[in-house]
C-alpha cells in the first residue's frame, strides 16, 4: 500500500500526473456550466495539481485530503503562488463529517479505487453537494491488478456499469461517460501496458 507522506515531497516530479490533471481539468471544464460563481471541492487533493489547473474558474475550493505530508506540501505551493481561493482540509469521509458546507462541485482523480468502502464516500458527496450539483470522478478503468501490483489494497478499478450504478443509488443522475487518458507504465519485465482512465460526471 501506498504511504502518500512520504511519497508528497517528489510526487510532483512525474510528468505523467502533471500531464494527467490538466487532461482531467479539461474535461471537468468542458462537462460542467459556467464555474466562476460556484465553490468546489477536490476529494484526496495530494498535492492539488488538479486544483492548480482549475482555481481560476471557480470562487472558492477546498482542497481535501487525509495525508498530512500531502496538505504541507500543497500548503506551501499556495502560499508561495499567493493564491487566495485554495483552502486546504484534512478531511476522510469514512470518518464523522460535519456537512454544513455545500459545494456546487465536488471533483476527484485517481483517488476512489484506494477506498475500500466507496459507499460511504459516495454517500458523503452526495450529502455535501448543492442541489443540482455536480460530482466529476476521473479514476481507473477496470484492469487486471497489475498497475498497483502485489499488496495493493483497494480496487483495480472501476466497469462503467458498476459505477453508473452506484451514482444512481445515491441519487445522481449521469451527465457523461468517457475514457480520457491513458497511463503507461513499464513493467518489471520490460512490457508497456497502457491503463485507461475514465472521468464520469453525475448531477444530483
Amino acid at each position: 500500500m501506498e504511504n502518500f507522506d512520504m511519497l508528497a515531497s517528489t510526487w510532483d516530479n512525474d510528468s505523467r500526473r502533471i500531464e494527467r490533471a490538466k487532461v482531467v481539468a479539461n474535461e471537468i471544464l468542458q462537462a460542467i456550466p459556467s464555474t466562476d460563481a460556484m465553490v468546489a471541492m477536490e476529494y484526496g487533493c495530494g498535492t492539488g495539481l488538479l486544483s492548480f489547473n482549475l482555481h481560476t474558474f471557480f470562487k472558492r475550493i477546498t482542497l481535501a485530503d487525509n495525508s498530512e505530508g500531502m496538505l504541507k506540501v500543497l500548503t506551501k505551493k499556495i502560499n508561495d503562488a499567493n493564491i487566495t481561493n485554495m483552502r486546504p482540509l484534512r478531511l476522510d469521509l469514512a470518518e464523522d463529517v460535519n456537512y454544513s458546507n455545500k459545494f456546487d462541485v465536488i471533483y476527484t482523480l485517481m483517488t476512489l479505487h484506494h477506498i475500500i468502502d466507496i459507499d460511504m464516500v459516495l454517500d458523503g458527496f452526495s450529502k455535501l453537494l448543492n442541489p443540482a450539483g455536480y460530482l466529476c470522478i476521473a479514476d481507473l478503468d477496470k484492469e487486471d491488478g497489475t498497475f498497483h501490483g502485489d499488496g495493493f489494497i483497494g480496487h483495480n478499478g472501476f466497469e462503467k456499469g458498476f459505477l453508473e450504478n452506484k451514482l444512481l443509488k445515491y441519487g445522481f443522475s449521469i451527465v457523461s461517460y468517457k475514457i480520457c487518458y491513458q497511463n503507461i507504465i513499464k513493467h518489471t519485465d520490460g512490457t508497456e501496458r497502457k491503463y485507461p482512465t475514465f472521468h464520469i460526471v453525475g448531477q444530483k
